[in-house]
């Protein structure tokens, strides 16, 4: 790994969980059009469902998610009603009952609310939609907020077969200059626990540069997160974005590494991670080679969307709750972000639609390229473009902004073909932006995180 050379692709770019990117969204798709794009939900199509809950018991300083901390049993209950009711005004446009293959709870953290209010709402989901035999249940877990009889009570009540744990560091240093105390041996019990419970696919979070964490602390750290023998792990960059975000102007910018140093800790974790097996399967995620990810993969079946890298392979998501951003057939949609202003929303009865985009048939095209390419790390463009019934000359100025990858050998092309090499494995996004014809970076505000 050259650091200088990678450096030098160390700007801000898109994650790619959609594409147009959430940036692109605009209020002028609001309620009425939300509805009427519900209507085109099919039921020959499988769904999935994504239910986003805004609350935390603390806040961790790092987070970019849209959460609160959540202080009033009665918030908890009356955004629990507020949900279920959105879940049944959205089913008033269904033409039938959509099939879903895949639940996905988000926050936030979602047992912040309590299991049996988490039951109501996956039961609001259940009167509505037909969950299929074998559908996938995932749950982001906090270790520091459930029992472990509550823990228990997750796959036996709401079917939860998934679980996905933030770690981001071990560190104890580095846990208390983020707000978030939390011991190895703690996590250690939740996912005794949760195994115990049968649930067999786990994901753990490490998140890398974060305020004083240094390279062999972090290889420390990915150390211990192996022992729990997760399915997978997710390794991500932190985005120090305090204009968007203000809970992290409590990080001081003087303590996170810089960019050299960045690279470093990615490295470190890579080299851990490789050596015990684990696959890099994506920008950051790593899964076991015999995990159903890793297998998706190597068959060209693994897909990418706002919950990151998956399996799911249906079109439409349909989710709920505060800033819950839906994939429908015409576009997206996104709910109003503050969880006030969502209650008060669904509370008139009506949609809490904030914005969206429709999409146009250049921008399923483009979607498809950039979901390939993050997926798969190469693409065909003849071949793309031939499923679409488009002209592939179209994109040679795309593949005309990819030279500076080229010459540095981390992408290479072979006539309609592309391909990100090893090295140009953490750049993937950087590639991606070749065939994004909206992107346009703020360097006075900038709305995406470094590359690295």
């Amino acid at each position: 790994m050259d650091p200088a050379k990678l450096l030098k692709y160390d700007q801000r770019v898109p994650r790619y969980t959609s594409y147009p990117t959430a940036v692109q969204f605009d209020p002028s798709v609001g309620p009425e059009q939300h509805g009427r794009w519900l209507q085109r939900v099919g039921p020959e199509q499988s769904v999935s469902v994504y239910l986003h809950v805004p609350f935390c018991n603390e806040l961790c300083w790092y987070c970019g998610c849209n959460t609160q901390v959540g202080r009033h049993d009665s918030t908890f209950g009356n955004y629990t009603d507020l949900l279920c009711r959105e879940i049944d005004m959205a089913a008033e446009f269904f033409s039938s009952r959509p099939k879903v293959t895949w639940v996905h709870w988000g926050g936030g953290t979602p047992s912040s609310i309590g299991v049996d209010r988490m039951a109501r709402i996956m039961a609001a989901v259940q009167r509505h939609c037909d969950l299929l035999d074998g559908a996938e249940v995932a749950v982001e877990l906090d270790p520091r907020v459930l029992s472990l009889d509550e823990l228990a009570r997750l796959p036996r009540e709401l079917g939860v077969n998934r679980a996905s744990i933030g770690v981001q560091d071990f560190n104890p240093r580095v846990q208390a200059a983020i707000n978030r105390t939390q011991p190895y041996d703690l996590v250690a019990a939740v996912v005794a626990r949760i195994r115990e419970e049968g649930i067999a696919d786990l994901n753990l979070d490490l998140m890398y540069g974060l305020p004083h964490q240094r390279r062999e602390d972090f290889g420390d750290t990915v150390d211990q997160a192996i022992t729990l023998r997760p399915e997978r792990m997710t390794l991500f960059g932190y985005a120090h974005v305090p204009w968007m975000f203000s809970h992290q102007n409590l990080i001081k910018e003087a303590d996170l590494p810089d960019g050299d140093e960045r690279l470093a800790l990615f490295d470190e974790a890579l080299r851990r991670l490789e050596a015990a097996g684990y696959v890099h399967i994506g920008l950051d995620h790593f899964a076991h080679p015999d995990s159903e990810l890793a297998q998706a993969q190597r068959e060209g079946r693994m897909h990418r969307n706002f919950q990151g890298y998956t399996t799911d392979p249906a079109p439409t998501l349909l989710a709920f709750g505060a800033s819950a951003i839906s994939t429908l057939p015409d576009g997206f949609v996104q709910n109003l972000s503050a969880a006030r202003d969502y209650m008060a929303a669904i509370g008139e009865s009506h949609l809490a639609t904030a914005r969206g985009v429709a999409l146009s048939d250049d921008d399923r095209l483009r979607a498809r390229i950039i979901e390939r390419l993050m997926c798969d790390f190469e693409i065909d463009l003849e071949a793309i473009c031939g499923q679409f019934g488009a002209e592939v000359a179209q994109f040679a100025p795309d593949l005309e902004r990819l030279a500076p990858l080229i010459d540095d050998d981390l992408v290479a092309v072979d006539g309609w073909k592309v391909r990100v090499l090893d090295e140009g494995r953490m750049l993937v996004r950087a590639a991606c932006v070749a065939f994004d014809r909206y992107h346009a970076p703020d360097p006075e505000r900038p709305a995406h995180a470094r590359a690295i």
